[in-house]
């Protein structure tokens, strides 16, 4: 798959580069900032998550948003005693929609503000899509003993009529990835971005009138929509756990738990008229990576993907890295479930910002599925290779 996906943070866990310290409780915060060289002052309102002894903090406003402040960046800032409330779904939607260009429009579901300027029937499609996503993940978790609930606030969903649209909105934030990435999920906005997939001419017929509900089962008829339905799937299984208390935004999760977590889920299957069905199936385009990288000689020793996410950030060692990220947790899940929901409860309660060296990212996996590591790898293979 040509497509690069990784949960994206505007600003290293480090960024704030003194000691973070606790912050006052639930005391909502107005500052003023200046995120950027020669940007316009920016007013905030939130509760302080983390404070830095330096000044700097992480906010985190009504609208779900994390944003990471580093002293440098704070022009004013002033403290009342009001709590932070959450915005309503209608608060929400008029604050992001007056963020958008003109054109824009609404489609509410129960867990989901979906706002496009593509057709309604793709922006219904879509909202059906993650509605079963949420449910299933939920249930799934439920059934295995996680802690999890529904998210606080509606979840928002920005879906732009065409890929050029889609990147003149997201290249501030993705920079010159932005046009090798057709979807993703920004844990400091809180918003899963992506475009009309039927309007991808490598897919669409002649003819498509790009979004009708005939575009749409054209585009799930052909093989090429498989990775496009994955991606969907997969930035919107990012979004829901880490709202539903599976995962915490901006802790120092390892990028082989999370995109193995969201490749696992993202399985498409065009066979049914809904696109994707069930949890917990073989994820063949991924499972059949792994392979040819096993057969080759080319997988990842487990020590160095636990402990270095770089395979998984660089262009040529990405796509082969969610691979094995996806056979791993396929057999974490399947046939190691206590030790795995035990492992995802310590990363939730990591604190925030604060990032973990390649010993320690070691020492927890080796405390949760054992300390033998060549003995857990053969296991894997052993099972993995009874997979079919």
């Amino acid at each position: 798959m040509v497509f690069r996906r990784a949960i994206r943070c505007c600003v290293p866990l480090v960024a704030m580069a003194a000691a973070l310290v606790s912050s006052p409780a639930y005391s909502l915060e107005h500052v003023t900032v200046v995120l950027n060289p020669g940007d316009k002052p920016k007013k905030l309102s939130g509760h302080a998550v983390v404070e830095a002894q330096d000044g700097g903090m992480l906010l985190k406003s009504a609208d779900g948003g994390l944003h990471v402040l580093p002293a440098e960046t704070i022009r004013s800032r002033e403290t009342d005693s009001k709590p932070l409330v959450v915005l309503t779904r209608e608060q929400l939607t008029e604050q992001v929609l007056a963020e958008l260009p003109p054109g824009f429009r609404v489609h509410d579901s129960k867990n989901y503000i979906v706002l496009y300027n593509t057709t309604r029937t793709y922006a219904e499609w879509s909202s059906s899509l993650l509605e079963r996503l949420q449910r299933a993940f939920i249930a799934y978790w439920e059934k295995r003993g996680c802690k999890v609930k529904a998210p606080e606030q509606p979840l928002v969903v920005l879906v732009f009529s065409d890929k050029a649209l889609y990147a003149e909105y997201s290249s501030a934030e993705l920079g010159a990835a932005v046009g090798n990435v057709i979807g993703y999920y920004s844990p400091n906005s809180n918003r899963t971005v992506m475009y009309d997939l039927t309007g991808m001419q490598a897919v669409r017929r002649e003819g498509g009138s790009r979004g009708s509900l005939h575009d749409i089962t054209d585009l799930l008829s052909q093989p090429e929509a498989e990775p496009l339905v994955a991606t969907i799937v997969h930035e919107a299984t990012h979004q829901i756990s880490f709202n539903c208390g599976l995962q915490t935004r901006l802790v120092a999760n390892p990028l082989w738990l999370s995109e193995g977590l969201a490749t696992f889920f993202e399985t498409p299957d065009l066979s049914s008229s809904r696109s994707w069905s069930g949890i917990g199936n073989v994820n063949y385009s991924r499972f059949d990576r792994y392979l040819d990288n096993y057969d080759a000689g080319r997988v990842t020793p487990l020590a160095r993907m636990v402990s270095d996410d770089q395979v998984f950030r660089d262009p040529e060692t990405a796509v082969d890295s969610y691979a094995q990220a996806w056979a791993w947790n396929y057999f974490l899940i399947r046939w190691k479930p206590k030790e795995y929901a035990a492992y995802l409860k310590m990363l939730a309660e990591k604190p925030l910002l604060v990032d973990d060296d390649p010993k320690k990212r070691l020492a927890e996996f080796r405390k949760h599925f054992g300390a033998d590591l060549e003995h857990l790898e053969a296991e894997f293979y052993r099972r993995m290779d009874r997979v079919k």
